[in-house]
């Protein structure tokens, strides 16, 4: 991964402190406003702008890609593990509140957080941020701006990550987007032991404006031609730098500077703490499965037919999850879903909630699938008192074998239930694929059952909880339900062919999204 570095001399340091002076100066006397930019408008931009690898795209880290700062999450770490004592905490508390309050600067307070990571290993902080990423970081990726880095990397534009935070902080998102060019903050390491201390120059203000131009420098290349993406106040100088400033989630000082500017400014609501009220609609919404189950399991004691409780409790409570949490579906092509049944239903999966949206849409004759291994699970059994659940064995391989472990699933069917399956198997990590490969199992039901397979392909599901996120946020799920893909004359030689042509569908639906109804 490269990483590059240039210190500013006094005069930069200057200039950049006189420039966003200014910049305020003018704020507060201009009445233009700044734009507010949506993903959609972001993503036309930089389409419209030049191409190739001499336009080059600069994105800070902490509150730009990720919501929050990654020092936190270390912190917190750090906290659990007990490795901070009382004093060292209240030391850290103190230089926070000084650097909120002014009183000191913010490279030093990043070099006094640098200090406790004294006589530790590199290579433990890097397999520590690895860790923390996997557990805490991936969630916090804004997915509107994967959406803008990828529309960069489409471009042709060379991309790079400046930020104070340190490589053991940044490196590991970098690698998970694809992000080859990162500059941070160096700490100081002898025999592979950090010292405590920070290398010059320190990534922040003027020090990473500086950096930012010697790179783009190396580049050969432009700051006219050059996007900044970042959030922070002290990055004003280098917002009006760069040809293409882009202020996202902007300081108090940088939406001032914003407006005084005209530039357009980004702002993503996709991630965040999780707050009392988005706890409490959200339980809500979960919860209401019990009363309704055993209204659903009285119904269907009453009426002699289990289907009828799981038709009238089942769809309630998908809907109950989404009102409480304020996310609507924005549906393209509804009258696919009853075009015909039963149906093996196909979405691709990103998060835990996507069985939410699939199921608010199917919503009843609907049977589930899970492995054998599920069957002792208490939810999963709660949930086959209600809902009928076909549990599939693994099979040996031979296509008689996975013809025999599919029969639970075929006997379904041919009651009259459909499926909803999703063929990539598991939740995708990689948030830069549109889309998994695809397991051959859910063709292979439709084909034995002789029903159609309809794709649902769901456009934007991580815009409201990352892909191991427990609650949802509000916000708009787009779905497009595509025609029923009939099966008739498939066979098992020809099942690899429409396996692609279906995933096909998926990718096409992604690339250009169809017309509402």
């Amino acid at each position: 991964m490269g990483k590059f570095a240039a210190g500013p001399d006094a005069a930069d340091r200057a200039e950049a402190r006189e420039d966003a002076a200014e910049a305020l100066a003018d704020a507060a006397t201009s009445r233009r406003s700044a734009t507010r930019l949506d993903v959609a408008a972001a993503v036309k931009r930089i389409e419209a702008a030049q191409q190739g690898p001499k336009t080059i795209a600069v994105f800070d880290f902490d509150g730009t890609l990720i919501n929050g700062y990654s020092a936190s999450v270390f912190f917190q770490h750090q906290l659990r593990r007990r490795e901070m004592g009382a004093m060292d905490l209240a030391d850290a508390m103190t230089a926070m509140a000084r650097s909120v309050a002014g009183a000191i600067e913010m490279q030093d307070l990043l070099a006094q957080a640098i200090g406790k990571w004294k006589g530790k290993r590199e290579d433990a902080l890097e397999a520590l941020g690895e860790k923390l990423f996997d557990k805490v970081l991936a969630d916090k990726v804004y997915p509107e701006m994967v959406a803008i880095l990828m529309a960069h990397r489409k471009a042709g534009h060379t991309i790079a990550i400046a930020s104070s935070a340190t490589r053991f902080q940044v490196e590991p998102t970098a690698r998970f987007l694809g992000i080859e060019h990162v500059m941070t903050s160096v700490c100081e390491a002898k025999d592979g032991v950090l010292t405590g201390r920070l290398l010059e120059p320190q990534m922040w203000g003027p020090g990473k404006e500086a950096a930012v131009r010697g790179f783009v420098r190396t580049r050969k290349a432009k700051l006219a031609d050059t996007w900044f993406y970042a959030d922070g106040d002290e990055e004003i100088g280098l917002m009006e730098a760069v040809g293409h400033p882009v202020p996202t989630n902007p300081g108090r000082a940088l939406a001032a500077a914003a407006k005084a500017h005209g530039w357009g400014v980004l702002r993503h609501s996709s991630r965040g703490s999780t707050t009392p009220e988005l706890l409490t609609r959200f339980a809500t919404g979960l919860f209401s499965l019990m009363p309704l189950l055993y209204t659903g399991f009285a119904w269907g004691m009453l009426t002699r037919d289990k289907r009828a409780g799981a038709n009238m409790a089942l769809p309630v409570w998908a809907d109950s999850v989404l009102l409480a949490s304020n996310v609507k579906l924005n549906v393209v092509g509804r009258k696919n879903l009853w075009a015909q049944r039963p149906a093996v239903f196909l979405f691709n999966h990103r998060n835990n909630f996507d069985a939410f949206f699939v199921g608010a849409l199917v919503r009843t004759d609907l049977a589930g699938v899970g492995k054998a291994e599920l069957k002792s699970n208490p939810i999963t059994r709660m949930m086959a008192q209600l809902m009928p659940v076909a549990f599939v064995e693994r099979s040996g391989g031979t296509a008689a074998e996975a013809a025999k472990a599919l029969q639970p699933v075929t006997a379904l069917i041919e009651q009259g239930y459909s499926i909803m399956i999703a063929p990539e198997g598991t939740r995708i990590r990689d948030m830069t694929v549109p889309l998994g490969s695809f397991k051959k199992g859910p063709f292979h039901m439709a084909m034995q059952a002789g029903v159609p397979i309809v794709p649902i392909v769901i456009r934007n599901a991580l815009d409201v909880g990352g892909r191991d996120a427990k609650l949802m946020r509000a916000g708009t799920v787009d779905i497009a339900v595509l025609p029923p893909v009939q099966t008739g004359g498939w066979s098992a030689k020809t099942i690899d062919k429409h396996v692609a042509e279906v995933r096909q569908m998926f990718l096409d639906t992604l690339e250009s999204w169809p017309d509402g109804d």
